[in-house]
């Protein structure tokens, strides 16, 4: 009888390093494909960084061409209206002229704030979608990810 409970417990632990090997062979597995695939989605994370930075670079020389071009026609025009204003025959003239002036430039101002402030929500939008998209990425991976018990399943 000792024999059939010695043989029985050999079994019992060989069957448990078995197991414990394929448990062990599993799970580095299972770890090896989770770093090729962290590994993967880093060197993506850095092309949407790329992408984000070249959109929002792009965006700003846009930004700064209108603005530029807005600041120089801002002084054509005051040049402009201060001849006209110079150049008036009466001081009633000069007031209409400079109130003129002062109406269109604020107008103008109205209109490029509103320009600019439409390039810069189109920039960030540009700029965050290389992101949003390794978010939607990241949640994919995450949804997918089993943990690894290496003592069997846990219990729930």
């Amino acid at each position: 009888m000792a024999k059939h409970q010695t043989k029985a417990a050999h079994e019992a632990v060989e069957q448990a390093m078995k197991n414990g090997n394929e448990a062990m062979k599993n799970g580095m597995e299972n770890m090896t494909k989770a770093y090729e695939r962290f590994a993967g989605f880093g060197k993506e994370n850095v092309e949407a960084y790329m992408q984000s930075a070249t959109a929002f670079a792009k965006a700003f020389e846009r930004i700064n061409g209108e603005v530029f071009a807005f600041s120089k026609q801002q002084v054509e025009d005051g040049v402009a209206a201060f001849k006209a204003v110079s150049g008036a025959k009466s001081l009633h003239e000069a007031w209409e002229v400079q109130s003129d002036f002062a109406k269109s430039a604020l107008d103008a101002y109205v209109a490029h704030a509103t320009k600019v402030n439409d390039l810069v929500m189109d920039a960030a939008k540009q700029a965050s979608e290389p992101f949003s998209a390794r978010f939607t990425a990241l949640a994919e991976v995450a949804k997918d990810v089993k943990p690894v018990y290496p003592f069997g399943k846990a219990a729930e």
